[in-house]
């Protein structure tokens, strides 16, 4: 038994860590125990479980569920993959509080891992703690197996319930959890405007992610406060563009102007109408850049699917939409450059594809960015842009969006 600490985020981020077991077919059975269970870090693993599962893999997680980090929607997506849950309701007086995640494996090494933070986009990612990662040869199956038995001594008792479809729509009817994925609180016009007091301010709505709430209407309005005087402020709307507003205010003006910005919690990319779309590489072959099945669905418009695409079946008997297209490959670090009229893109069920013989002449890497232009409606440029140019920089602050299950970041022009 071999017993070392990781260190987040100095060294590592866990939820690579995670990922990369998880999806690597090497372990017939996984646990995931997390007290504190929040919709963001499942969304992340998702991806890398469903993996897991194509591969063979017996996933069961026991989980600590409340009304304001578990929803319906993300759970029932993880029933879905065959994941056995079992789970606990998180009240005031008796929370779940374990955290813990082990892979076994009957060939080779197994592995447990103890987490300092909670399992949150934030705790798998950059908040400040230690891992600490326990690995077990597999001649150790004996010291392995007291872990699994302590573990199912602990989580056996009345406390955890196996959860069921028809459990969970009753959990989500009662209130013990979101019924949607995401709902956040909206920010009175007193706290977007400094006034923190809100004695007098009626409870605040909720809204869902998918309602299409754009934050910048909220700021994009007249403050209609009944007073004297009128004046023009500059605001710093949610995208970090600057509005103005008539605000009425008293005669006596202040020193200091009044100036707001609005951070969302995540700011969205329309991938409807965009031109260029940049994404740091993760999943490659020498001939094939993958795009993540989360990003990829919503590039139908920008890859003109499926109005030009026809249905292909591979040597492996699974079926694929292709199109084929004009792909200019170029590697901003050679400056190698390339014209393939015979490239493809690709829709599966699981991603979306660009395949193109001149990728073979690039040496990728996973720090790479890739910028794919679109020039016209069968015709695009592919360039790769690699960390020991001038233009990564560039290239890297537009990526600002998390790939679900994924550390890597896209973004689109």
């Amino acid at each position: 038994m071999n017993i070392k600490f990781l260190n987040q985020p100095k060294d590592v981020s866990f939820i690579d860590v995670l990922t990369e077991k998880i999806s690597s077919g090497k372990f017939s059975k996984i646990w995931l125990v997390a007290g504190f269970t929040k919709d963001s870090a499942l969304d992340m693993l998702y991806e890398s479980l469903e993996k897991a599962r194509e591969n063979g893999a017996n996933v069961e997680c026991i989980f600590g569920l409340d009304k304001k980090n578990t929803s319906k929607d993300m759970l029932l997506k993880f029933l879905n993959l065959g994941l056995k849950i079992r789970f606990h309701i998180n009240a005031d007086d008796n929370k779940f509080e374990s955290r813990m995640f082990i892979f076994e494996s009957e060939d080779g090494d197994s592995y447990v891992y103890v987490p300092g933070s909670k399992l949150s986009e934030g705790g798998v990612t950059d908040n400040i703690t230690l891992i600490e990662e326990i690995t077990y040869s597999k001649d150790e199956k004996m010291e392995f197996s007291k872990v699994k038995a302590a573990l199912e001594n602990g989580l056996s008792s009345d406390n955890f319930e196996e959860l069921t479809e028809e459990k969970l729509k009753e959990l989500a009817s009662t209130g013990e959890i979101l019924a949607r994925i995401t709902e956040r609180k909206i920010p009175s016009i007193n706290e977007l405007y400094n006034n923190m007091s809100t004695d007098d301010e009626p409870q605040v709505q909720t809204y869902d992610e998918g309602a299409g709430v754009d934050f910048k209407d909220l700021v994009n309005t007249e403050l209609n406060i009944d007073i004297d005087s009128e004046e023009t402020i500059k605001v710093q709307d949610s995208l970090g563009e600057e509005v103005e507003h008539k605000i009425k205010r008293e005669t006596k003006e202040p020193e200091d102007k009044v100036i707001t910005k609005i951070v969302p919690n995540e700011k969205e990319v329309d991938l409807d109408s965009i031109s260029t779309f940049i994404i740091q590489l993760s999943n490659f072959t020498e001939d094939e850049i993958k795009i993540p099945s989360s990003i990829g669905t919503n590039l139908r418009k920008f890859f003109n699917y499926p109005d030009e695409f026809h249905m292909e079946e591979d040597e492996k008997g699974n079926l694929k939409e292709v199109e084929t297209i004009s792909l200019e490959v170029f590697d901003n670090s050679s400056n190698y450059q390339e014209t393939n009229e015979d490239a493809l893109i690709i829709f599966t069920a699981k991603n979306v594809s660009i395949k193109a013989e001149g990728f073979k002449k690039i040496q990728f890497a996973d720090t790479d960015i890739m910028r794919l232009i679109k020039v016209e409606a069968k015709k695009f440029r592919c360039e790769i842009i690699k960390d020991n140019t001038n233009e990564y920089e560039i290239w890297q602050n537009f990526c600002t969006n998390q790939v679900k299950g994924s550390s890597k970041k896209f973004g689109a022009i």
